[in-house]
């Protein structure tokens, strides 16, 4: 079934892959590392305040860079061979797509993916299973501004969704960032919070203070986290991020429920259209009657991704 659907999406948009020609208009590192152009908002802050963010969100896939592009096409097809210290290996395969729909408007797009594919949730893995069920939903840009975006996303889950983000430079090398979203899907309503503060030290490396708040009906209490994420330029087609966080609830009482260590290494080889990642981590979750263990695992990913955004 995925091969099914990955060939037919191939087939029928391999024309805008092949015509992607590099960007080499910027001065800055970020931009002319780049296949690709970004989002207004990550095309400004490129060009005026030269941040290497852009770049490391483009080649992580960060939903920055691809959730609030006006025009674009993306297809990913990823493969995970999981090993976890004591059940030892499974295989999780998913494929996500992102369509835009050029004879009705550039504001709406197809969509066909998890929620498991934000990669904040990547920084805070007691908050995401392995399992994921994708969605086929439409999307709508409400506004994307140079500073802030406005977006609807409807799924056949079913589930509704609202992002609001806006984004601004402190100076030259720092720049903040505040995300809301409020969703409903099925019997569940909530809202999550995302509050970023990126800063680039050079054109190689780049620090991310993450943290979010969440709230919903499905669950007693808020969920909120904290954690860094340090991104390490190494060419053009390989990357390291290092991630440390933590997670904690309220109910029943005050505590963490997750302490979490790992990094990746992220490699284009052979096609530009072909990735691996190598991701060894670490947890030590906890419950709500403090019972804590300790969870190593090691994922190899394999991943073939085509866009034209």
């Amino acid at each position: 079934m995925y091969k099914l659907i990955i060939y037919t999406l191939i087939l029928s948009f391999y024309p805008h892959f092949i015509g992607a020609e590099e960007d080499s208009e910027g001065i800055c590192f970020s931009k002319s590392e780049q296949r690709s152009l970004l989002d207004d908002s990550y095309h400004y802050l490129n060009t005026k305040f030269c941040q290497p963010a852009p770049w490391f969100d483009n080649f992580f896939i960060d939903q920055k860079t691809t959730k609030n592009v006006r025009a674009g096409t993306m297809v990913r097809w990823y493969n995970d061979f999981i090993w976890l210290e004591g059940k030892g290996f499974s295989y999780v395969p998913n494929i996500t797509a992102r369509l835009y729909l050029p004879k009705v408007s550039k504001k709406f797009k197809i969509i066909f993916e998890s929620d498991t594919t934000d990669t904040v949730k990547e920084l805070f893995p007691d908050n995401q299973s392995r399992e994921s069920k994708n969605a086929l939903g439409l999307s709508y840009d409400v506004s994307v501004k140079t500073r802030s975006s406005l977006n609807i996303k409807a799924t056949l889950r079913p589930g509704l969704e609202a992002s609001y983000r806006y984004i601004y430079p402190f100076t030259q090398q720092t720049v903040w960032r505040f995300t809301q979203k409020i969703y409903q899907e099925k019997m569940v309503t909530g809202e999550i919070t995302y509050f970023d503060i990126d800063h680039s030290f050079n054109e190689k490396f780049l620090l991310r203070w993450a943290n979010f708040a969440k709230l919903d009906t499905d669950v007693e209490g808020i969920e909120m986290g904290t954690g860094f994420t340090l991104y390490h330029y190494i060419s053009p087609t390989q990357a390291l991020n290092y991630r440390a966080s933590i997670s904690a609830k309220n109910k029943p009482e005050h505590y963490i429920d997750n302490t979490h260590l790992g990094l990746t290494y992220r490699h284009n080889i052979i096609r530009s259209w072909f990735f691996y990642e190598l991701s060894p981590e670490i947890n030590w979750p906890k419950n709500s009657l403090q019972e804590k263990s300790k969870d190593v695992s090691f994922t190899l990913g394999l991943e073939v991704m085509f866009k034209n955004i």
